[in-house]
């Protein structure tokens, strides 16, 4: 049995290929400094983004979604909610990619027998970061869209109709309180239209005491 002779290469490695071959080490070494460069880059903008996002919604989300019927406020606090909720699981990816996600220690020698060598580990590092950052954003363009859906339906929804609801008065005077829409506030007297009742009741403003305004007269 003839054992497995290697041949001898027909030439030596050229100066391109040695300039090549220390190219791409360095770019490999390179490769995680540098994702994890663009991976802080994009943390800082989604920090900010959040922050600016939710600053806004604390203070105009409630006076906005307020005005709207109640379907459509519950899409809205859904498109909100839901952008909000993904544009934070991208900043968790964008963290996970610059800071890296093996707390652990790990010694050389399991470095070796898992990946060769430390160059293939960092290799290995950086494409994990990678991944973690185009997740990020993945995450971060789908974030955009919901928010932009959520603003979509806070200039399209149309405003909670009150046209067809009654505004009743609820006046005191005299010891006494009567309820009903206002018809007129002339002549120094109030006039109400009462539920129920086709005459007005008329109140002196002299004898007012306190008027609120109320849902119903019940």
């Amino acid at each position: 049995m003839s054992g497995y002779r290697p041949r001898r290469p027909t030439r030596g490695p050229t100066p391109f290929d040695l300039a090549e071959r220390d190219a791409f080490a360095a770019l490999s070494a390179a490769s995680l400094d540098a994702v994890r460069s663009s991976a802080e880059t994009w943390r800082n903008g989604l920090s900010a983004f959040i922050t600016l996002v939710t600053t806004g919604v604390v203070i105009k989300g409630r006076d906005t979604a307020s005005a709207l019927p109640t379907e459509w406020r519950a899409a809205l606090t859904a498109l909100i909610g839901g952008g909000l909720l993904v544009a934070i699981l991208g900043l968790w990816q964008a963290l996970g990619a610059q800071a890296g996600t093996r707390p652990r220690a790990t010694t050389l020698n399991a470095v070796h027998s898992r990946y060769g060598s430390v160059a293939a580990y960092k290799v290995a590092l950086a494409n994990i970061a990678a991944a973690r950052l185009r997740r990020a954003q993945y995450l971060v363009a789908v974030a955009l869209a919901l928010l932009l859906a959520g603003i979509g339906v806070t200039w399209w929804a149309p405003a909670e109709s009150t046209g067809d609801k009654p505004v009743y008065l609820k006046v005191a005077h005299q010891g006494r309180t009567s309820c009903g829409t206002l018809r007129s506030a002339d002549g120094g007297v109030l006039r109400l239209k009462s539920p129920g009742r086709h005459e007005h009741a008329v109140i002196p403003l002299g004898d007012v005491t306190n008027i609120e305004v109320v849902r119903s007269c019940g």
